[in-house]
């Protein structure tokens, strides 16, 4: 009985470690495409090989800069 709680113990420990380290990109990337674009576009409104590299560096989650 001991060996299948630590089991199970072990399973949750590394079930939450997975969650946390899915989440912390996610964090991370706030604000990813509004940086990105500012550096690239360097005060243009819309610069649509900047949109690309940036929807692309930042996954996607971007949109058109200045709206």
């Amino acid at each position: 009985m001991v060996l299948q709680s630590k089991t199970a113990a072990a399973i949750a420990l590394l079930l939450v470690a997975v969650v946390v380290a899915v989440a912390v990109p996610a964090a991370s990337a706030f604000g990813c495409f509004d940086d990105c674009y500012d550096r690239c576009a360097n005060g243009l409104k819309q610069d649509p090989a900047c949109t690309k590299m940036c929807n692309e560096a930042c996954g996607g989650g971007g949109g058109v800069a200045g709206q």
